[in-house]
């Protein structure tokens, strides 16, 4: 008996989707929740807003609803960590307190057959998200391939430095973004932004602003510094890479060492935060690839606010994406999300600190498991079946290897776009 249960507990966590049920909530309580926004939020929001300002508004509806989330989980629910607002939306208290079945607040009526989450699914769930946890707020908005999730990515960024200028004193806004990029195409794609009209995603009356304050940097070459100014804001870093930091394991203390104690004891912590001490723990660096590591991480240490950004996450696949998306990481690993677990422990070390890191991947699953901190999924028929992507026509061939075959893709083609 207790074997089937647990059976049937795992495939539950498999197949459960969190963040739709978070979707149905929010929409069921959007007026309610806007009255927690601060001004300058519901502005941003309107702006962007496709219903309200067509045809002005840049964003698609999906990039827009991911943005609704965004600041939903920041302005509602205080950036808290995806399993504190599972288990409080579970056990409907603080800010899901009174929530009906169907999501709405009060409304005991409005009772959805969705919405009937067992216990066990909710201990599998919990179960899952509490194993992958990190030291901070880990987000994951999965829009598939053609969306707009660099710009939405962007226009997230933009957000946080106008609220973080306005009320530099809440915590919950992050001052710097530091922009992981998997490859060039993508860094390209995101040096695009520092050319981008904000006009279409800002305010006007906040554009000038930005535009002064804005700073990008860019990591593309492993001999590349980071020039920003310690305790600066309004810092865009974009690296290709996750080597920011030096991991090298010093050299065992000699007797004289430890008589006089030339160099410093280890940290002693646990889990993940034994790597940021290690940090401290090498030998001189002897390449000046190692001295540009350390200089970039001591730059990102004393950023205040900072806020990390994962771009285009599904590049990786499989157990990478897992691995990367935090699934599984152990501080052994060598994945960006080792990578970022450590930079967070460190800056927290060090007097500032990770708001959060919000990844935009094109998908919300790893084989058939979904990731459990997304919070916002919009898929590939979804955006079809709107008009985002165009619609596929296929053809079946038995033999593809023929000239035949050849000779029916070339004309297509000619037919097809001659007149380009």
């Amino acid at each position: 008996m207790a074997t089937k249960r647990a059976s049937k507990a795992v495939s539950a966590s498999l197949d459960f989707a969190f963040f739709q049920f978070l979707w149905q909530f929010y929409q069921a309580n959007r007026g309610t929740i806007r009255t927690h926004y601060k001004e300058l939020t519901r502005k941003f929001l309107d702006f962007n807003n496709p219903e309200k300002t067509p045809p002005k508004a840049f964003l698609r509806q999906p990039q827009y609803e991911a943005l609704e989330i965004y600041v939903f989980l920041k302005e509602f629910l205080g950036n808290a960590k995806v399993e504190e607002i599972f288990q409080a939306w579970f056990e409907k208290k603080g800010r899901f307190a009174g929530r009906a079945e169907g999501g709405l607040i009060g409304n005991t009526h409005q009772a959805d057959l969705l919405d009937q989450v067992t216990q066990d699914q909710y201990k599998a769930v919990f179960a899952a998200m509490r194993k992958n946890s990190r030291a901070y707020p880990n987000y994951i908005f999965a829009l598939t391939m053609g969306t707009g999730k660099t710009i939405l990515m962007a226009t997230c960024i933009f957000y946080e430095f106008l609220l973080g200028n306005k009320f530099d004193k809440d915590l919950r806004y992050c001052h710097n973004a530091l922009v992981f990029a998997p490859d060039k195409t993508v860094l390209q794609s995101l040096k695009e932004i520092e050319s981008f009209d904000l006009t279409r995603v800002v305010p006007p009356e906040y554009v000038n602003f930005l535009t002064t304050h804005l700073r990008f940097h860019y990591l593309e070459d492993a001999g590349t510094s980071l020039d920003t100014l310690d305790g600066s804001r309004f810092n865009v870093i974009v690296s290709n890479t996750q080597k920011i930091i030096l991991k090298r394991k010093r050299k065992e203390k000699t007797s004289v060492d430890r008589l006089f104690g030339a160099v410093g004891d280890t940290l002693e912590v646990s889990g993940v935060y034994a790597a940021a001490a290690d940090l401290y723990d090498f030998d001189q660096p002897e390449k000046e690839g190692e001295l540009t590591t350390n200089q970039r991480f001591e730059k990102l240490r004393r950023l205040e606010q900072l806020g990390i950004y994962v771009d285009e996450a599904h590049h990786s696949f499989g157990k990478a994406l897992a691995k990367d998306m935090g699934v599984g990481a152990k501080i052994t690993d060598t994945s960006l999300r080792t990578t970022i677990d450590i930079l967070a422990a460190s800056l927290n070390a060090a007097g500032t600190r990770v708001v959060a890191c919000y990844n935009y991947t094109g998908t919300p699953y790893v084989g058939r498991e979904v990731l459990p901190e997304v919070v916002y999924a919009y898929g590939l028929k979804e955006a079809i079946d709107n008009g985002f992507l165009k619609k596929v026509t296929l053809h079946g061939y038995a033999n593809t290897r023929t000239d035949e075959f050849v000779d029916i893709a070339i004309e297509t083609f000619l037919k097809e776009t001659g007149d380009l």
